[in-house]
């Protein structure tokens, strides 16, 4: 009932349904990584709270241009490469890795640069672009692959933005503490591990330290 309701707003309001569940799901997709980036800290949730209004930006800048951006070029490219012929297909999927996203990725930093003041709004293009755009190329090709063969052109912006969401979680904390590359995360989610771990291991050893203390402590207290 949800999902035919759904589909009927879609239908109706194209335009407005995909731009809003993009946007959406992209500002989900920020939100979720600083939720989870704060439950790895040690203590389980310590530190400062998530910072909604770096939510509130990415909403901004993912419904002021990346929701528009891929509703309009991806019905560009569909008109320009009509089918879903394999070669009308990976054609689509070359031109939109191609020109659509070093766009995106360009419009992100620049557009959150710009939301949070800073004096060089292209540093972070500088910095992350190419390393981002790269990282990239393991992921959207093959989510652009699935979208152009089996969703209708009226939902595909939608299903971007649901793909989107994963993708959102990996470049906001770039922007944030990152560089763009996947290994910028995986070394992160390493580096907060080992807190724990050095926590743990230190509780362990002051227990150690303390149990012939406690021992010896017993035995006295039986010969009494």
């Amino acid at each position: 009932m949800a999902a035919a309701a759904l589909r009927g707003g879609v239908r109706r309001f194209p335009w407005l349904c995909n731009v809003l569940l993009y946007a959406g799901l992209f500002a989900a997709g920020d939100a979720a990584q600083q939720l989870w980036r704060r439950r790895r800290r040690p203590g389980g949730g310590g530190g400062p709270p998530p910072d909604w209004a770096q939510t509130r930006r990415v909403a901004l800048v993912a419904l002021a241009f990346h929701g528009n951006f891929s509703y309009v070029w991806l019905r560009a490219l569909e008109r320009a490469l009509p089918g879903r012929r394999p070669a009308a297909v990976l054609a689509k999927v070359l031109c939109d890795q191609l020109l659509g996203a070093p766009v995106a990725v360009l419009a992100f930093y620049t557009g959150m640069s710009i939301l949070q003041k800073k004096e060089d709004i292209f540093s972070d293009c500088r910095k992350k672009f190419w390393n981002t755009y790269k990282t990239g190329l393991m992921y959207w090709p093959f989510v652009q692959l699935s979208n152009f063969i089996l969703v209708p052109v009226y939902l595909r912006t939608a299903y971007t933005g649901l793909c989107g969401f994963l993708w959102a979680t990996f470049i906001c904390f770039s922007q944030q503490s990152g560089d763009g590359t996947a290994k910028s995360a995986f070394v992160w989610f390493q580096r907060e591990e080992e807190p724990a771990g050095r926590d743990r291991e230190r509780d362990h050893a002051s227990t150690a330290q303390s149990t012939p203390g406690l021992k010896a402590y017993t035995s006295c207290a039986l010969l009494l």
